[in-house]
């Protein structure tokens, strides 16, 4: 699987990006584009050695694996087909996309250990 291949990357892992992306004013593909190289450098380094990568897998539903993205044109890449994936035109679209997905992964966990709590508690 390509690095550039949104299904390689967890919700979690793109929420964070697409924050790192809102938070440096890059709200589309354009911007991002014409954006400060060094600064776009920072922002994948940023990306992939963000702490919530190395937080425990098991108790937060972490699919994540290692960010292996490493160049700018994999970066405007990766952009590119996130947005069609999620049939969204810009980042704030895509990090409310990305959310409110995680939230229903998060929502669903919680249900899966309330039922593993109920059978245990039954036993």
């Amino acid at each position: 699987m390509s690095v550039t291949d949104p299904k390689y990357y967890s919700s979690r892992q793109i929420l964070l990006l697409s924050q790192l992306l809102h938070t440096n004013d890059i709200d589309n593909y354009a911007k991002l584009k014409s954006f400060n190289p060094n600064k776009l450098q920072a922002l994948i380094s940023e990306w992939k050695q963000h702490k919530i990568n190395g937080l425990n897998g098991q108790a937060l539903n972490n699919t994540d694996s290692p960010i292996k993205l490493n160049t700018i044109n994999q970066l405007l890449e990766l952009y590119e087909k996130l947005l069609a994936k999620y049939e969204v035109d810009n980042t704030e679209e895509l990090a409310n996309t990305v959310y409110f997905m995680r939230i229903m992964e998060l929502e669903d966990v919680i249900k899966k250990d309330q039922e593993s709590f109920t059978e245990i508690l039954q036993e």
